[in-house]
Formats: C-alpha cells, sequence, structure tokens
C-alpha cells in the first residue's frame, strides 16, 4: 500500500499516543510520535507532517503553547488539538490562528479516519 503521507501524533498518555499512532498507520499513514511540548515542536521541525493531532495537556509545553510555538515558524501548519477536558478560551484562540479542530478523548476510529482523511488534503 503506498503511504498516504506523515503525521504527527503528540500526547504524553502512551496508551492515547500508541492506540492513535496504530489506527492512523492502519488507515495509511506514516506517523511520527511525540510525548512532550518541546518534542513536538523538534519533531515538527524535521519532519514536517502534512497533519499534527496534538494533546491539549503535555508536560515541558502544553498543547496550545505548543501550537503557538509551531504556528510563528509555520502558520500553514496543520493541527488538530486532543483533549479530555477542553478549555473552550483557549481553543478559541488557537481557532483563530488557523488551528483546525478540537475533538475529546476518547473518540472513535472513525473520527480519527474521517478526520485525518478530510484534513490532510486540505490546503
Amino acid at each position: 500500500m503506498n503511504k498516504k503521507g506523515t503525521i504527527l501524533v503528540a500526547d504524553d498518555d502512551s496508551a492515547v499516543l500508541d492506540t492513535t499512532s496504530t489506527l492512523l498507520e492502519l488507515f495509511g499513514f506514516d506517523v511520527v510520535q511525540a510525548r512532550n511540548g518541546l518534542e513536538t515542536i523538534s519533531k515538527y521541525k524535521e519532519h514536517k507532517p502534512g497533519l499534527v493531532f496534538l494533546d491539549v495537556k503535555m508536560p515541558k509545553l502544553d498543547g496550545y503553547r505548543t501550537f503557538f510555538e509551531i504556528e510563528k515558524e509555520f502558520p500553514d501548519a496543520k493541527i488538530i488539538f486532543m483533549t479530555a477536558h477542553a478549555d473552550y478560551s483557549e481553543w478559541q484562540k488557537a481557532k483563530s490562528k488557523n488551528a483546525l479542530e478540537l475533538i475529546e478523548k476518547p473518540y472513535s476510529a472513525e473520527k480519527l479516519k474521517e478526520l485525518a482523511k478530510k484534513f490532510y488534503a486540505k490546503k
């Protein structure tokens, strides 16, 4: 099967990170993993993925601060936030800077596939 492209998955919860990554690989994507905000920025710069699934609450740099750091250098970065506890005020700030979506955990495999297909190809 030809790969569809690279997606970066960032989450400090190993179960979420591994499950999300495995599903995206089954959907045909190459996956790069990160476990904290600083690692996410580094991996983004190294791999320049077509899409990022980014946890909101992570060590070293939370998801929103990570997003704003990436967005400064890569304003066209495509980022979907994942959270178990939504903070809609921070989400509104990120959305105003082109964040794509906020999904609440747990999410279904179907939802993950739908978002990956919808936003990976989006220009």
